[in-house]
């Protein structure tokens, strides 16, 4: 647990931007009906849609877009929300879904006269001096706040607003209709930010822990456990220390906890959230998932080179003459590209791999994406051995599922990582040396044999009149173990096609001579794999 905190004040310590700036920046409304009482009250209407700038979809009920209000609203939303509705100010009915008296957030459907008087009773007469906060530690906590809370200006504010709401409560009874009745109404007072900032401490201050039982006062200081990414409850018991007479694992003064709060709630409203190492200052990884509406870091490190690659990766089109190369020079964009090649853009780093993909790929997954996760963190070496040992599943994966061209791209990033290692492949320069061997009817070593038995294979198998031509007709030669199989899987496919094959086709005759002719044990899958597909040499200009 200690760990935990060390973390968050880690990432704490990398921000070096406005934080709250931050949370409004990404912060979105939620659909509904939003109400502005002034002098007079003004009605908008938020409905988001996807593809539009969030601060369009706030419109006035004759449907001008009212964008100016956006941020007006944003801000005193997200400071007035509760924190969750096991922590709303009205248990046990959890109707009030917001946290001071100069908001009411509810659902359209409880805004009826039914609940006119719970409104007022929890809202005002409650808020105005917290009188049902009476547990013991709730007191000490509100003894903090007790010059603010009976100030007689906020005594009256308190009034004022109830009386205010009394008066407008037909008028925005009457707007329901507007929206669904499973959509927010929210009530909003015309008051500045720093008055519901006030009004939210004590609200925080009371529910911002994992339990109000848990709170101590320490040198006239309120401490607590934390809520964020740890709980102490009946079914972690665990995490207490039962050993010693203080059981918390850790206490985290009430200021502190704040700016742990701001943390979460920014990091739930962005995807990613990375400080790269610059300048001989380290960087943190953070990867979140958000559970139930709630951020939660599932992995963070301590980042000590750039995102920067040195020297810049090259991803390299081996298998045809017109291939062009494309830097890559951040990590973040190479396993953005491994993602989008060898994974098909399904990997999920922390979660169950999409159970819809066959068992053996969805093994694959789990095998290789540690070394992914490494990548995302500036660390190449793990991805050499992933990339020797499975390169070829990703590609055979591809080749049965009828993508011949993810194949090729996934070859094509094999040898690319293999080069950028240091093992480089020429494959052109393998073609032409072949070509060179079949005019001249030249021995073969090894691994020109599989690359021209591939080609063979490839140029047959587009010879099939099936309407569909499907990539697993390849299948049947990359299961075979042995040459000898694998040429008698040749000669058979030979004697389906040869039919289209023209007579004195000279290149290619010499070529299957070649074939079988050779003479080795084990098949080179990946060399085969190589031959199936490059650029073919039988499509050339001197096919007769």
């Amino acid at each position: 647990m200690i760990l935990e905190m060390r973390m968050i004040r880690d990432i704490l310590e990398k921000i070096d931007f406005d934080l709250d700036k931050a949370i409004i920046d990404n912060y979105k409304l939620k659909d509904g009906l939003y109400v502005k009482i002034g002098d007079n009250i003004e009605f908008y209407k938020y409905k988001f849609k996807k593809d539009c700038d969030k601060k369009m979809c706030l419109t006035d009920l004759e449907d001008n877009i009212a964008s100016q209000m956006y941020e007006w609203f944003c801000k005193r939303d997200y400071i007035s929300n509760y924190l969750n509705s096991n922590k709303s100010i009205d248990p046990p009915k959890k109707r009030i879904h917001n946290n001071n008296y100069l908001t009411l957030f509810c659902k359209a459907k409880e805004f009826n006269d039914e609940n006119k008087d719970y409104f007022i009773e929890k809202l005002y007469e409650n808020l105005i001096d917290f009188k049902s906060f009476n547990k013991k530690k709730e007191k000490e906590v509100l003894e903090d706040f007790k010059d603010y809370i009976f100030d007689e200006k906020r005594q009256k504010d308190v009034e004022i607003k109830k009386n205010r709401f009394l008066k407008v409560f037909e008028e925005i009874k009457n707007k329901k209709e507007l929206i669904k009745e499973n959509e927010y109404i929210k009530i909003f007072f015309d008051e500045d930010i720093k008055k519901y900032e006030n009004e939210a401490k004590i609200y925080y201050a009371l529910k911002i822990y994992n339990k109000i039982e848990y709170t101590y006062k320490i040198d006239n200081k309120i401490y607590g456990l934390s809520d964020f990414n740890v709980g102490l409850n009946a079914k972690k018991p665990f995490l207490a220390h039962k050993t010693r007479g203080f059981e918390l694992p850790f206490l985290v003064e009430k200021d502190e906890i704040i700016l742990h709060k701001k943390l979460f709630d920014f990091l739930k409203y962005v995807r990613d959230f990375n400080k790269e190492a610059k300048n001989n200052k380290s960087g943190i990884y953070v990867y979140k998932e958000n559970n139930n509406d709630v951020a939660e870091i599932v992995d963070f490190d301590i980042v000590v080179s750039e995102d920067r690659i040195y020297p810049e990766f090259i991803y390299k089109d081996f298998l045809s003459k017109d291939g062009e190369d494309e830097k890559i020079e951040r990590y973040s964009l190479l396993y953005e590209k491994i993602n989008e090649i060898f994974y098909n853009k399904t990997l999920s780093l922390y979660s169950d791999v999409w159970n819809k993909l066959p068992h053996k790929v969805q093994t694959l997954f789990y095998l290789t994406r540690d070394a992914m996760k490494a990548l995302k963190k500036g660390e190449i070496k793990p991805l050499f051995k992933v990339n020797k040992k499975y390169a070829d599943d990703f590609i055979l994966w591809h080749l049965k599922e009828n993508r011949l061209k993810k194949a090729q791209q996934s070859l094509n990033l094999k040898l690319s990582i293999l080069e950028y290692e240091g093992e480089r492949m020429d494959i052109k320069n393998s073609l032409k040396n072949i070509e060179e061997k079949i005019e001249n009817l030249e021995e073969l070593n090894e691994d020109e044999f599989f690359i021209l038995a591939g080609q063979i294979i490839k140029y047959l198998l587009d010879k099939s009149k099936k309407s569909e031509k499907r990539a697993d007709m390849i299948e049947p030669f990359l299961r075979a173990g042995k040459v000898k199989k694998l040429k008698e899987e040749i000669e058979s496919l030979f004697f389906n096609y040869k039919h289209e094959i023209p007579l004195n086709y000279r290149k290619f005759n010499n070529a299957l001579a070649l074939v079988e002719s050779f003479e080795c044990d084990r098949v080179k899958r990946d060399k085969l794999l190589v031959g199936i597909l490059a650029d073919n040499i039988f499509y050339k200009k001197d096919e007769k």
